[in-house]
């Protein structure tokens, strides 16, 4: 819905199109991870994947609200829930149990990350100061999100 309500005012001028597009994808892409780092907290059987569950909240909580201040400047309609492709992501990962899920979580997680990277590298080059300001303030934060996943990947194997 966001990305046709967006396309419409694209069309009137009212908005960029790509800006939109990078805001809601990583909107979406914030909204997902946290419910994953949700499930994470109650599923996972290492304390890693746990701990690495609690920091996805608190930092895609604090990312997403930044992505909503930035919207909101650029007058983009973010979704209000994540993605119905997201929600079959979310419902694949529920169904896994103990150490298939933790498997499966931090598979996600890496690519999750690895896609925002490059949304991030591409966003990096919009002439809009605000939204390259924004990507080089958190672009580093992604970087680590997905450092750490490798490494609890590789714990794990």
């Amino acid at each position: 819905m966001a990305h046709k309500i967006n396309k419409e005012k694209a069309e009137q001028n009212q908005l960029d199109k790509d800006i939109a597009g990078f805001l809601v994808e990583i909107a979406d892409g914030r909204m997902m991870d946290k419910r994953e780092g949700e499930e994470a907290l109650k599923r996972a059987t290492v304390k890693e994947i746990r701990q690495y569950g609690q920091r996805m909240i608190k930092d895609q909580t604090k990312l997403l609200k930044e992505v909503k201040k930035l919207a909101k400047a650029h007058q983009i309609t973010l979704p209000s829930d994540i993605s119905s492709d997201k929600q079959e992501g979310l419902k694949e990962l529920m169904k896994e149990e103990a150490k298939d899920f933790d498997q499966k979580f931090i598979k996600m997680m890496i690519l999750d990350h690895e896609r925002d990277i490059k949304l991030f590298k591409k966003a990096g080059m919009y002439e809009d100061v605000s939204v390259r300001r924004f990507v080089v303030k958190y672009y580093p934060m992604l970087e680590s999100h997905l450092a750490k996943a490798e490494e609890i990947r590789k714990k794990m194997n």
